[in-house]
């Protein structure tokens, strides 16, 4: 009984952690919100946007695109992400992250808890 509760537990762990990395494909001249509006308004899942959490943004294309962090509609940060670069972005409770891009790139984004 306590191995089926541990692989249970586990099995959740993982599960988290793999619904918290998402591949996106921007289309020119996109600008895409990525995480801190809500559900159904982002275009990746932050399980950590209550607390804070730490992004982790792989550019997978061939063009570089933009990165902005705001708070309460004030731009607070800009990065700017080359092709086959990783980038972290802290986001504190109530920051909202966004794309954006002038050609068609792909992204991969993932979340950890902010510690």
């Amino acid at each position: 009984m306590k191995k089926f509760i541990l692989i249970v537990v586990i099995m959740l762990v993982f599960q988290i952690d793999t619904n918290a990395q998402e591949v996106l494909e921007l289309d020119p001249g996109q600008s895409m919100c990525i995480s801190g509006k809500g559900k159904g308004q982002d275009g990746a899942i932050n399980p950590f946007m209550e607390t804070g959490s730490v992004a982790i943004v792989k550019n997978l294309g061939e063009n570089q695109f933009s990165i902005r962090v705001e708070y309460e509609g004030k731009v607070k940060e800009k990065i700017r992400l080359d092709p086959s670069r990783i980038t972290r972005v802290i986001l504190p409770k109530g920051h909202v992250m966004y794309f954006d891009n002038k050609l068609k790139t792909k992204t991969e984004v993932s979340f950890r808890a902010l510690q």
